[in-house]
């Protein structure tokens, strides 16, 4: 009994000690993120808590949380593709370059996802990009067509693309450049997922996202 009661205070003391820690880090260095919409799928979807590691200096491949370069009261999500300097652009194929440097992309196969926001079904084209061999991750192009942006050079901000490339309104494709001074920080952990979806995209709780 003397020994299931210290373990007991153990459990209590080390719930505590965690509380304590997630208080500080809440306080002073993390924020908590609702996801909008779905134009970090697959890696993020709307209605999952995201933590935010606030004032991270953007970098390459990093997904981070900024100011929306129009409209002051709200704020954008996206994947940081390119710095100042930079050209961004795609070909016939809908193969990405940064400058005359083609990012490498293993294809994968069909995945269901159903797009919450606008209630609907999609069949999606799976693969992983290779950002320069620095960064890897997964993004979609809805199956039957072809991935493609304007060509921009980046004048003085950072150029912002999601991971679902169907979603073209919600990255630097439809708002332009992002003011990096103006950026919150990184998303670094998935706290909860959304609501339950029959599809292929599954999310579990605590998870890193890169």
């Amino acid at each position: 009994m003397r020994a299931l009661r210290g373990l007991l205070s153990l459990i209590v003391k080390l719930a505590t000690f965690l509380a304590l820690v997630a208080g500080v880090l809440r306080l002073f260095f993390v924020d908590a993120f609702v996801m909008p919409h779905n134009g970090m799928a697959p890696t993020l979807v709307y209605g999952e808590q995201v933590l935010v590691w606030r004032r991270a200096k953007p970098d390459l491949g990093d997904i981070v949380l900024c100011q929306h370069p129009r409209q002051a009261e709200a704020s954008v999500i996206g994947r940081v593709l390119a710095f100042s300097g930079h050209t961004v652009s795609t070909d016939s194929r809908g193969q990405l370059f940064v400058d005359e440097s083609r990012t490498s992309v293993e294809g994968g196969g069909a995945v269901r996802f159903f797009d919450q926001t606008r209630e609907k079904m999609f069949v999606m084209r799976s693969s992983t990009i290779d950002y320069r061999g620095k960064h890897r991750h997964e993004f979609f192009v809805e199956e039957g067509t072809t991935f493609s942006l304007r060509t921009h050079r980046v004048a003085e901000g950072i150029y912002l693309l999601g991971d679902n490339r169907a979603d073209s309104w919600n990255d630097s494709r439809e708002f332009g450049e992002v003011d990096p001074s103006t950026c919150r920080g990184e998303l670094f952990m998935r706290m909860s997922p959304g609501e339950a979806r029959d599809d292929d995209v599954a999310h579990g709780w605590f998870e890193p996202v890169h």
